[in-house]
């Protein structure tokens, strides 16, 4: 299995956890907002971003992206760790845990997009 392939079948088991409409919107939502809020802000602005926002659905996200980081990075256990390993990196790291949190966040936006309808621009402020 490629690297690429064990990305999306992760990415593909996390958002099966995820069932509500509401939800789906929130984490889909920001899923594809992401990759553009990282390259914009850096890394660790935007997960602080995302991490202030305290909405369980975008929890959720951090936690499935730590998952993904874990399997390159040990230390990295979910949404704690990742937030406290992106902001002790150095350079080469920071760069590093950059480009994988954007090849893993792809794959989210991209399933939510084909699994769920979830557009560009859908959020939680659309939902009623």
């Amino acid at each position: 299995m490629t690297l690429e392939q064990e990305r999306a079948a992760m990415a593909y088991d996390h958002i099966k956890l995820i069932t509500g409409e509401k939800e789906k919107k929130i984490y889909g939502g920001m899923a594809q907002k992401l990759p553009a809020l990282i390259r914009s802000s850096g890394l660790c602005q935007a997960l602080h971003f995302v991490k202030s926002r305290d909405k369980t659905p975008l929890n959720l996200l951090l936690e499935h992206l730590g998952a993904q980081l874990e399997r390159v990075d040990s230390e990295i256990q979910g949404m704690e760790s990742l937030c406290a390993r992106v902001r002790k990196a150095d350079v080469a790291e920071y760069v590093w845990l950059t480009r994988e949190t954007l090849a893993s966040v792809s794959w989210y936006g991209r399933l939510a997009r084909s699994e769920w309808g979830i557009l560009p621009g859908d959020d939680a402020e659309n939902v009623k």
